[in-house]
């Protein structure tokens, strides 16, 4: 075998372990996009997300609260993993193609 292909095999490895680990975290954090609803003057911080057809909204807690900011932390965690998740599949999906079955 090549160089060339157990350097593909060793990123096509190291790619696939990245989409786990980032998919493990992803599940770790909180689901949902963080709302702000404002109820009789008072701003409180929701997080919606979809449960099948509905979209529940889970109350955090008041918008200025020490439990919202950990929330809004998390959520851009999230999603900056999801962003790291999206620019690994090219990646892998091009380590495939010239690896062409052989692993």
């Amino acid at each position: 075998m090549s160089t060339i292909f157990h350097i593909m095999k060793e990123e096509y490895e190291r790619l696939v372990k990245a989409e786990k680990a980032y998919r493990r975290r992803i599940r770790q954090l909180p689901q949902g996009a963080p709302r702000v609803k404002r109820i009789r003057g008072h701003d409180y911080l929701y997080l919606a997300r979809r449960k099948g057809p509905k979209v529940v909204y889970d109350y955090i807690g008041s918008s200025g609260s020490k439990q919202a900011a950990e929330i809004l932390e998390k959520v851009n965690k999230r999603k900056q993993y999801a962003n790291l998740l999206r620019d690994i599949r090219p990646n892998l999906r091009d380590v495939k193609k010239v690896l062409r079955g052989k692993i």
